[in-house]
C-alpha cells in the first residue's frame, strides 16, 4: 500500500541497514509461494507463515496467478541482477513496483 516516494525511502533504509538481499529475497519468495499455494488450495495446512494466514488470504483475493508469477518472476530476476552487481536500489525499487502492479 506504498507510495512510489515510500518504497522510495523503504529501500534507502534496506541497503543502509546492509540486511542479506539473499535471505530478504528468499523470504519474498516463500510470501509469495504461500500466497499462490493459499489460493490454489483454499487451505492454511502448508502455509510456511501460517500465523500470517489473514494476510495471505487477504493479498490471494486481490492478485491473479498470473499476477504472483509475474511476482515470483520479478523476486528471481532482482536476485539474479543483486548478485551481477546491477544497482541495488533500482533492483530493488523496480522489483517493489512490480509488486504493486500485480496487487490490486
Amino acid at each position: 500500500n506504498l507510495e512510489v516516494n515510500q518504497m522510495a525511502a523503504a529501500v534507502k533504509k534496506i541497503n543502509e541497514e546492509k540486511y542479506d538481499m539473499n535471505d530478504y529475497l528468499d523470504l519474498c519468495f516463500i510470501w509469495y509461494r504461500d500466497v499462490l499455494l493459499y489460493k490454489a488450495a483454499a487451505t492454511e495446512e502448508q502455509l510456511i507463515f501460517r500465523e500470517e494466514a489473514y494476510e495471505i488470504r487477504r493479498q490471494s483475493e486481490k492478485c491473479s496467478y498470473a499476477g504472483l508469477q509475474h511476482i515470483l518472476d520479478a523476486i528471481d530476476t532482482a536476485d539474479r541482477r543483486i548478485r551481477a552487481n546491477v544497482n541495488f536500489d533500482l533492483t530493488m525499487e523496480m522489483l517493489a513496483l512490480t509488486i504493486k502492479e500485480n496487487i490490486r
